[in-house]
């Protein structure tokens, strides 16, 4: 039985409807087996400039947004994670979120980790991206222990921006295993090398584990054992030591959101008796605990 730490690099990028969809996935492996991954994040910086794309010609944030939305939907009926009916625009471009979650790395992993799903949750849920630094504190209200205003200071640091600069730049250099994908005739969803703005780069997101007997890549959107196999090929017995899958109330202690498809991979028991928010969103539901709802409400209002 393998206790040895596996090292997890993920690939992705808050606007990313795919990486959206693996959230569930993430999320049940980082339950499952905790700080026995060492889980490494790498901000893609998927879009540059979206006001420069040819097909968005002339430059119109909400048409831009509503042809995204198609794209979304169906990418929806396939993963079961909300796509946001109430797009109000579309980002420009998804460097500044990239660039804060590197700077919400010095407060810690557990705070880039809260800040990166609140930038993908102001994209799905709430439907307004963010691609500016001035709209980060309505979108990270709220989160314990973060501080915004260091968070905001850092973002304009050498040291930060150099890191998001190395992520932007590990993204475009695939290995050669996704390298590989590009001649087979895969869906787009399994991840083979794409090629944007004019770079090569790794589909989002995409996974690689690397642990005691070696390197296993997963990209693109995959069944979930393929996650949990890729851990048992490079720590062979690792899978062993998972923890149970958590209830809805632990979940909802753990995490301050709790999507339906979340609930259904992760979860055991009945939702019938917990005391949480429920609201609808993109063709499911969202679960909020106390704290969360607070938040919900103050961007209703």
């Amino acid at each position: 039985m393998s206790e040895m730490p596996v090292e997890v690099t993920e690939f992705t990028d808050p606007l990313c409807s795919i990486a959206w969809g693996t959230e569930p996935y993430k999320r049940l492996l980082q339950w499952r087996y905790g700080k026995l991954l060492n889980w490494r994040t790498v901000m893609a910086g998927l879009c540059k400039d979206n006001s420069s794309v040819a097909a968005f010609q002339p430059w119109d944030a909400y048409k831009a947004g509503q042809s995204y939305l198609k794209v979304w939907k169906r990418v929806t009926g396939i993963t079961g994670m909300p796509y946001p009916d109430n797009l109000s625009y579309m980002a420009v471009t998804t460097d500044p979120p990239c660039l804060l979650v590197k700077a919400a790395e010095l407060q810690g992993s557990e705070i880039a980790e809260k800040v990166l799903r609140r930038f993908r949750e102001s994209v799905f849920l709430y439907g307004t991206p963010v691609d500016a630094l001035d709209q980060a504190a309505l979108a990270l209200a709220g989160l314990d222990d973060l501080d915004i205003e260091k968070l905001l200071q850092d973002a304009n640091t050498e040291a930060v921006q150099s890191a998001y600069l190395a992520d932007w730049q590990e993204t475009r250099a695939p290995n050669d295993y996704v390298r590989s994908l590009a001649e087979q005739d895969l869906d787009h969803l399994q991840g083979g090398m794409m090629t944007s703005e004019g770079h090569e780069r790794y589909n989002l997101p995409t996974f690689i584990f690397k642990g005691p007997a070696g390197e296993k890549t997963v990209p693109g959107y995959r069944p979930f054992q393929e996650y949990e196999d890729a851990l048992e090929e490079v720590a062979p017995g690792f899978t062993a030591n998972k923890k149970p899958n958590p209830t809805i109330e632990e979940a909802l202690s753990h995490w301050s959101t709790l999507t339906a498809q979340e609930e259904k991979l992760i979860c055991d028991g009945s939702s019938d008796t917990i005391n949480a928010t429920r609201f609808p969103a993109g063709g499911s539901h969202v679960w909020l605990n106390s704290e969360e709802t607070v938040y919900w409400k103050k961007r209703k209002a």
